[in-house]
């Protein structure tokens, strides 16, 4: 069967809004068990799921997110709605369980059986005092880590971003994705997520800095690959970086394990693009 990449969906929303637009998008990542995000997210240290997700919209300055919700297929969409029909920007905890019920969101099962296996081998590990083998960002080795999408509509820059944190993690622990300005951020300049280790995106304002980056001057990819670099020599960690500016000009590049990135102009799905890695550089 063929699969029709998200952002072609997306891209077909783009007339209605561009909030619209990346809701649709991460709505399809969250739905698969292939993605650690919604029914794909890994499992804290108590075998639950807890997640996180942000939009902001560049133009309209407006921010919204979610913060260790549970129970919920599509936290993007419940973040979408407190942006839309509220005043306040982050929501947490059973806090965020209940707006979600009280706007008609049904409780969902977000605990795959992938993970909740791979969840009960490393619950074993740590019981014989052995390190679990999984990935901690993934849980599973061949899984993609946190999702998210930037656009340009040609008037304005918006991106969103959703992810179940990583595997193991303390109850209530919230990473970068609900962090303006650390994990995710957009201006009338650009429009930037990451993923990676949250702490350090968070401690550090790497997609601010990614921002800041661009508005003086520099080309999104450049700019992603110094905020990279940034990052390793201030805190000594990895990660990905997406960003797109107000030309329509793309950055990606990382320097983790892998960073998968799918690039759609007009709707047309741009074959062969491929994010920089950094460790082939040095």
């Amino acid at each position: 069967m063929f699969w029709r990449p998200p952002c072609i969906q997306g891209t077909g929303l783009l007339d209605t809004g561009r909030v619209p637009a990346l809701e649709a998008v991460l709505k399809v990542l969250e739905d698969s068990p292939r993605f650690n995000c919604g029914y794909g997210s890994v499992l804290n240290l108590d075998g639950e799921v807890e997640m996180d997700a942000a939009i902001v919209d560049g133009v309209a300055c407006r921010f919204a997110a979610v913060a260790a919700i549970r129970a919920v297929a599509n936290p993007i969409a419940v973040a979408r709605r407190l942006m839309e029909e509220t005043g306040q920007v982050i929501l947490a905890g059973l806090g965020a369980v209940r707006f979600a019920r009280d706007r008609g969101f049904p409780e969902a099962n977000c605990v795959s059986e992938e993970q909740l296996e791979a969840w009960r081998k490393a619950k074993e590990s740590l019981a014989r005092g052995e390190e679990p083998e999984q990935n901690l960002f993934t849980g599973l080795e061949y899984h993609a880590d946190t999702v998210g999408c930037v656009v340009w509509d040609g008037q304005g820059l918006a991106a969103a971003s959703s992810t179940g944190g990583y595997s193991l993690k303390r109850p209530g622990r919230v990473g970068d994705t609900p962090a303006l300005g650390g994990g995710i951020y957009a201006s009338r300049v650009s429009a930037t997520v990451c993923t990676g280790v949250g702490e350090a995106f968070i401690e550090t304002l790497t997609a601010k800095h990614v921002d800041d980056l661009v508005a003086a001057g520099a080309h999104p990819q450049e700019a992603a690959r110094k905020a990279l670099g940034r990052l390793a020599e201030m805190k000594g960690v990895q990660g990905g970086i997406l960003a797109l500016d107000a030309r329509g000009r793309i950055g990606a590049a990382f320097n983790a394990g892998r960073f998968p990135v799918v690039v759609s102009i007009n709707g047309v799905l741009q074959r062969g693009f491929q994010p920089v890695n950094l460790n082939d550089l040095n």
